[in-house]
């Protein structure tokens, strides 16, 4: 699934790092909940994989053309037992950092600079292309403003990332008063079985950083 010139996954990675810098907005343990999450909802469009009550299911070994979504199938292809979206949102993000900002590279999008510090260093991922990578938040301001239903791919990683805690995905157009009631109506609009990957995103992200528990 693509959002003009990115995968949802790409597009969110942009959503995490400032379009400047390059520098990382959010904590990468929860960005990488995002990405996996984002990953899914890629092969979810793509109806390589569906949702059977939480569990993901998989409908089609075809790939799909992208690097991102491609690697995260065959993931998914090679587990023998089915497992629920909150399952492969933890497992997926294990590895899902380095694949997309491989990919990233690979596409020329993003240049790594290295950061140092007086006690540490950081790597920064600086956007080859302003326009390209400034598009995601642009998508979703635009959504926000026109007040409308907006399309199922600009909703879902609208949810996406403000599920991982970019909740200024609206400003400085719109007030973090009215995104979050932009966002709660969208949630309350969103079809299945996209509102069951956002679902299944709330309960990894909860667990992260609140120590949810299973039970």
């Amino acid at each position: 699934m693509r959002l003009g010139d990115l995968s949802l996954c790409e597009a969110l990675f942009f959503l995490g790092h400032d379009p400047f810098s390059g520098r990382a907005r959010i904590r990468r343990g929860v960005l990488e909940l995002g990405l996996s999450a984002a990953a899914l909802a890629d092969l979810l469009f793509d109806e390589r994989i569906t949702l059977d009550h939480g569990t993901v299911v998989l409908i089609s070994r075809v790939t799909t053309g992208e690097p991102i979504a491609d690697r995260t199938l065959a993931g998914i292809m090679s587990e023998q037992s089915p497992h629920g979206v909150r399952d492969w949102v933890e497992h997926i993000a294990e590895t899902i950092y380095d694949i997309v900002v491989e990919t990233l590279t690979v596409r020329e999008l993003v240049s790594v600079t290295e950061k140092r510090g007086m006690f540490r260093h950081s790597l920064h991922y600086q956007p080859t292309d302003l326009r390209i990578a400034s598009a995601p938040r642009a998508a979703i301001r635009a959504a926000m403003i026109e007040n409308d239903r907006c399309a199922p791919p600009v909703a879902t990683l609208a949810l996406i990332a403000w599920s991982i805690g970019i909740d200024d995905i609206g400003e400085p157009e719109t007030s973090r008063k009215h995104s979050a009631e932009w966002v709660l109506r969208v949630k309350n609009t969103l079809v299945s079985p996209f509102s069951g990957l956002v679902c299944g995103t709330d309960a990894a992200v909860a667990a992260t950083v609140y120590g949810g528990s299973r039970g």
